[in-house]
């Protein structure tokens, strides 16, 4: 049995028709099982109470003609006592005091007999000076909405008539009075009619669909469309075009207002900064980056940025050779920069695949190669992810594609011109620029526009790709450190008290098993990651790029041998761009095999593959200026020798003898004329000799050596012979 005293005040609503009532009615007063009970219909405009047995009430309920609900309060009663005004305080409080004397009295419920409400409202009327009307407006009120004081703050909810167009008398202007007053007879401003709203939505579409810069030339366009007076004259030109009088003309202000009701701010926000900057930059924002991640490693974002930085050469500080391009792969999970790679190659999937190999090695050894000494624990990523977002322009293509079959990772391609999809990598750049404080550096690129005789900040380039690598590194290891993550912490890491650097989350991450690895071989990863190329088998090694390595191998099965027999012969090698220290090949059993650098390639040991490029470009290719001398020298030199030769034509047709001899005899003799012209050449340096051998008239000395071979050549005049050949040899000198 249902206890009366707890359905006093109670909201009930009618379930099937037959009832005194529909909808919803609230039980304002029930003395008990055998007494009458009052209610009232809740409606927009209150009605009178009524009354019913309280037993037919306990039997709606039973039989389930009624059920217990719930009544939502009107907005101005939904007000905690300190957001209520002052002037609505007191209006209540003026409220209260009308029909307190009603509602309060000695006799609980006294006012609810059958018969006494009117003849209580008219005393009490009477006495107060109040209209019997104003009493019952506030009586039904108070009691409809739970018989709560608040129930009598001033309701303006629908004051003013919302969502309803205001109708103005004729000739009235509506909005504040013009600050220059029109003329007598004329009237400043236009009362706007059905015909102008629709002239206004026309013109103010071309601000929404972003064909006019401004409201202000909507407004233009709208009154040179709508509201120019007819020409008299046919033919009339475009340029004599009057506009109406300023009485029968919308103001800007007008034009304004009613577009905005016309169209919706955000839709037109959105047709005019177009459908990618909506979706990048001003869409709303639901849920976070790491949804659906469950832990380290599962999902790693790779984008790349060119920095805002000029480098210069190792090999030689003054070739600028422009700004690197930095690659960063990050673990969305722990926001951990797990990969990092500066180079020169332009972002595309040869630059991102060095970021991912690095992402999936050990960064002991590749912190040790630029000389940052770590510990494993400083930097503990070397684990390949499950899944990878990427840009179209890295990750399209077939090569890329290889990595999902061959290493067992999704890849997801991010629509063009949505950097929004790959939120967490996208903001470590601006963070790294700041820690690494790239825009202080000489050689920074500067934001703003060189003005006239303000030096070249390109020629201020100081840092190589090594150095600026390093700093990239130290970088690096401070955020993944000592940048907090608050927004990260779940409330086991709360717990723990878990400090919320990009490490510590991996880690927790890691020791708590949220991860499952993604563990594939070694060569499995050199294979997909490390860019290849063909090489050459040479004599003097494994030529590659200019550069000669060796491997057991190549020295077991005597590579080079046979190339030097058989020629040079072609070897598909891995390389990493980073180190040009070592490369790789495969075997017949497809293992992987190191190739070292031969020792007599010092010049390039431990360099990165763009600078030895570089170097080997600028060595091999002569400057202007050096091309211009050798060309000029090289003139010369063909000039010299025409010349020389020319001479050597006159003078042999000179000592021609008159008798021709055999050319058997010119040919048989070649030995006997050699040995005659070194004995020549040995009296002719033992004449010119610094330490002796002329007298001080300069003729030459009779030479004792070699009697034997002058005598055979020439017989007894062999000293003639000797005297003859040297003044000729001192006048082809004087020539």
């Amino acid at each position: 049995m249902i206890e009366t005293t707890t359905l006093l005040n109670t909201v009930i609503e009618a379930l099937s028709e037959g009832l005194p009532f529909d909808g919803l009615a609230r039980i304002l007063w029930i003395g008990g099982p055998a007494a009458p009970a009052t209610l009232i219909s809740i409606l927009p405009t209150p009605r009178r109470p009524w009354i019913v047995e309280a037993e037919e009430v306990l039997a709606w309920l039973e039989r389930g003609d009624v059920r217990r609900a719930k009544l939502r309060l009107p907005g101005y009663m939904l007000r905690v006592e300190e957001d209520v005004s002052q002037s609505d305080r007191e209006s209540r409080d003026r409220n209260w005091k009308r029909i307190a004397g009603l509602v309060e009295t000695g006799v609980p419920g006294e006012i609810f007999a059958e018969g006494a409400m009117g003849a209580l409202v008219a005393r009490h009327a009477a006495a107060t000076k109040t209209q019997r009307k104003t009493l019952y407006r506030l009586l039904y009120r108070y009691w409809m909405f739970g018989q709560i004081r608040n129930a009598l703050l001033p309701n303006y909810e629908n004051a003013g008539g919302p969502g309803k167009d205001r109708v103005f008398a004729p000739g009235k202007r509506p909005g504040r009075p013009p600050v220059h007053a029109a003329p007598v007879g004329e009237r400043c401003g236009k009362v706007l009619g059905e015909d102008d709203k629709g002239f206004i939505r026309v013109g103010y579409s071309l601000y929404r669909n972003n064909e006019v810069g401004s409201i202000a030339d909507a407004y233009h366009r709208t009154l040179r469309r709508f509201y120019v007076l007819e020409h008299v004259v046919p033919g009339a030109s475009a340029d004599d075009l009057t506009l109406k009088p300023l009485d029968q003309l919308p103001s800007q202000r007008q034009f304004s207002y009613w577009g905005k009701k016309a169209f919706d701010d955000l839709l037109v926000h959105r047709s005019r900064v177009g459908e990618r900057r909506w979706q990048k930059d001003h869409r709303g924002l639901t849920g976070r980056a790491a949804d659906g991640v469950y832990g380290p490693g599962h999902r790693f974002e790779i984008d790349a940025t060119i920095a805002d930085i000029y480098l210069v050469s190792r090999y030689n500080r003054n070739w600028v050779i422009g700004r690197p391009v930095v690659y960063v792969v990050i673990d969305v999970f722990s926001t951990m920069i797990v990969g990092i790679f500066v180079g020169l190659e332009g972002p595309s999937w040869n630059g991102a695949r060095h970021a991912l190999f690095n992402a999936f090695s050990d960064k002991v050894a590749f912190c040790s190669a630029y000389g940052v000494e770590i510990e494993p624990s400083a930097w503990p990523s070397h684990h390949l992810p499950h899944e990878l977002m990427a840009d179209r322009g890295e990750m399209l293509g077939q090569a890329a594609e290889g990595i999902v079959s061959g290493l067992g990772i999704d890849i997801t391609i991010a629509p063009p011109f949505r950097p929004d999809w790959k939120s967490i990598v996208e903001s470590r750049f601006r963070l790294l620029n700041k820690t690494a404080q790239i825009h202080w550096i000489p050689g920074a690129v500067r934001q703003r526009i060189a003005e006239r005789g303000e030096r070249d900040y390109r020629l201020d380039a100081i840092l190589d790709l090594e150095e600026f690598t390093r700093i990239m590194i130290r970088s690096v290891l401070h955020y993944n450190h000592h940048s907090r993550r608050p927004e990260r912490l779940t409330a086991d890491m709360i717990g723990e008290e878990l400090e919320p650097s990009p490490v510590n989350l991996w880690r927790w991450g890691m020791e708590r098993g949220l991860s499952t690895p993604n563990t594939q071989p070694e060569n499995l990863v050199y294979l997909h990651l490390l860019p290849r190329e063909n090489a050459s088998i040479q004599r003097g090694g494994i030529c590659f790029k200019g550069m000669y390595y060796s491997c057991a191998l190549a020295v077991e099965e005597n590579w080079f041998a046979r190339a030097r027999r058989d020629g040079r012969r072609s070897v598909t090698v891995w390389y990493d761009p980073n180190d040009t220290t070592h490369v790789w090949l495969q075997d017949p059993q497809r293992n992987f095999i190191r190739c070292d650098l031969l020792a007599s390639e010092e010049r390039v040991a431990g360099r990165r593959l763009e600078e030895v490029l570089d170097m080997l470009g600028m060595t091999g290719t002569p400057t202007t200026e050096n091309a211009y001398a050798a060309l000029n020298d090289r003139v010369r030199l063909d000039a010299h020798i025409d010349a020389a030769v020319g001479q050597a034509r006159i003078d042999k047709r000179a000592a021609k003898p008159s008798t021709p001899v055999p050319d058997s005899r010119q040919l048989g003799n070649i030995r006997m004329h050699r040995a005659f012209e070194k004995a020549a050449e040995r009296h002719r340096a033992s004449n010119t000799s610094p330490v002796g051998g002329a007298d001080s008239a300069g003729s030459p000395v009779p030479a004792a050596a070699t009697p034997g071979v002058v005598d055979t050549y020439a017989g007894e005049r062999g000293a003639e012979v000797l005297d003859l050949l040297g003044r000729l040899r001192n006048r082809g000198n004087r020539t």
